[in-house]
């Protein structure tokens, strides 16, 4: 059965980049400044534009009461990603391992993928078909999970 999310997505978050400061690093990486800052910008773009659509369609924002939903967001970049709010923190997290210069840091964007996908996501898709059914599976379809 699936839960109901406890933890905020940004919780989540900062734990994985506190996580990755503090890895080891046996495999340091060569930093390149102009990677993170791109990644950033692209990061941050698709956070604010994920964020105007939902503040557009008045959708619920809170990531712990699903139940609140009455639209789910289909146009703009989210004909592109069903979850571009989690990408956008994804790739920040990719931004903050390249600039740690820690190829272990990785791992911190990997458990975060996965935490996200197993905490958040997949909650969110089950309240999500359960409540608009068709139209909702009809959009999973056609739109993937990430990229």
């Amino acid at each position: 059965m699936i839960q109901k999310p406890i933890v905020p997505p940004p919780v989540i978050f900062i734990a994985c980049a506190f996580t990755m400061a503090y890895l080891p690093n046996p495999y340091p990486l060569e930093i390149n400044a102009l990677a993170v800052y791109l990644i950033i910008s692209v990061s941050s773009a698709i956070a604010f534009f994920s964020l105007w659509q939902f503040y557009k369609s008045k959708a619920n924002i809170h990531p712990i009461h699903l139940e609140k939903s009455n639209v789910f967001v289909v146009n703009g970049i989210y004909r592109f990603s069903r979850n571009p709010m989690y990408l956008s923190l994804t790739g920040l997290l990719v931004a903050w391992a390249i600039y740690l210069q820690s190829a272990v840091s990785f791992l911190g964007v990997f458990l975060f993928i996965y935490l996200i996908t197993q905490w958040q996501i997949k909650p969110e898709e089950y309240w999500l078909e359960k409540k608009f059914g068709e139209s909702y599976l009809a959009y999973k379809n056609k739109v993937r999970r990430w990229i």
